[in-house]
This record gives structure tokens, C-alpha cells and sequence, in this order.
């Protein structure tokens, strides 16, 4: 059965390439550009039966922070898998990212290798 991911990044350019990384690696992948597009994205995939397998988040977003979107959609789905995506290694999120409930980081930009990395250790690939 084809795995689904989401990917949260309100910069065009990481999102399409975040996507075609993940399609890589046999994933359907839908995209939003901010968290609320993401928790509405979230349910409705889950409401037709067709949950996301992982979530990829930016930390920083328009409106709603990629904390803030985890603890949305842990809300709606304590299970959820989450990736944090940042480019800001010295915030404290980046540092306590597994107390936060996110199940992994990558450093932005990273490498087809390093997401593999995160996919394996989550048994997506």
C-alpha cells in the first residue's frame, strides 16, 4: 500500500523538493504552506480513511509555529509521526525535539541520504 506524508514549509522551493525526495521513496505527498492547511489537510485525510503515515514540519511558519501544529494534530491523532525541518539548530525546540513529540529532526538543507536516515528508523522505507 503506497505511504502518505505531508509536508508543512511555508518556503516553495523546500516544499517541492522535500516532495519529490519523499516520491522518491515511494510516498504519496500532499503539501501545505502553513499549519492551518496542514491540521485541515490532517483530518480530512483521516475522515476518508487515508491517514498520513508521517508528517514532515518547518518549525517556523506563518501563523501557527511547527510546535503548534504537532500539538494540533496530536490532538486529533496521538500516534501522529512527525518530523521537525529547520535551518535554526540553536533554537531550544531543535535541541528537545523528542520531549515536544516529534519523532525525529533534520537539519535544513539535507541530503536524500539523511531523510532515508529518518524514514528507516521510523520502518517507512
Amino acid at each position: 500500500m503506497l505511504k502518505k506524508a505531508l509536508v508543512v514549509d511555508d518556503n516553495e522551493f523546500v516544499r517541492e523538493t522535500i516532495k519529490e525526495m519523499l516520491e522518491f521513496f515511494g510516498f504519496d505527498v500532499a503539501v501545505t504552506e502553513n499549519g492551518e492547511d496542514a491540521v485541515k489537510e490532517y483530518i480530512s485525510s483521516a475522515k476518508l480513511n487515508q491517514p498520513f503515515d508521517i508528517v514532515f514540519i518547518d518549525l517556523v511558519l506563518p501563523g501557527m509555529n511547527g510546535k503548534e501544529v504537532l500539538k494540533r494534530l496530536k490532538e486529533i491523532d496521538p500516534e501522529v509521526k512527525a518530523v521537525i525541518s529547520s535551518g535554526y539548530q540553536d533554537d531550544p525546540a531543535i535541541r528537545e525535539y523528542e520531549r515536544l513529540g516529534f519523532k525525529g529532526f533534520l537539519n535544513k538543507p539535507y541530503t536524500l541520504d539523511e531523510l532515508k536516515k529518518i524514514l528507516e528508523s521510523l520502518n517507512l522505507v
